[in-house]
């Protein structure tokens, strides 16, 4: 009895986390005898994920492009149209009226060559 008395249970706890779509290779083959075919149906479902993420990444970069490109045309326009009015306001002798549309037209191009060194 006393033997018994001294003898403490052990208790072992394990955990196991793994990241991404497939378990490890151990468990994928417990998946697959526990229920046949359910290998089968965890790897179409990673395939099926890893092509839903590949279409919304493509979505996003056109999406970006599209834009990116809009505001550079629209810049660009600004910049014709500021600087016609430069132009027209120095033949008309009026030196002054150049100021503001020079801003302009300077800005707009500094915003368009800035934003795409970002990209």
């Amino acid at each position: 009895m006393n033997e018994q008395q001294n003898q403490n249970p052990v208790v072992q706890q394990q955990s196991l986390t793994y990241f991404g779509p497939l378990p490890p290779s151990k468990e994928f083959s417990g998946y697959e005898e526990a229920l046949p075919g359910a290998a089968d149906r965890i790897l179409a479902l990673a395939e099926q994920e890893a092509e839903h993420r590949r279409k919304n990444e493509e979505k996003i970069v056109q999406h970006s492009i599209k834009k990116s490109s809009l505001g550079q045309i629209f810049a660009f326009i600004l910049a014709l149209v500021s600087l016609g009015l430069i132009l027209f306001s120095i033949l008309r002798g009026e030196p002054l009226g150049t100021i503001v549309p020079a801003i302009i037209a300077l800005s707009s191009l500094i915003a368009v060559f800035a934003k795409s060194k970002q990209n």
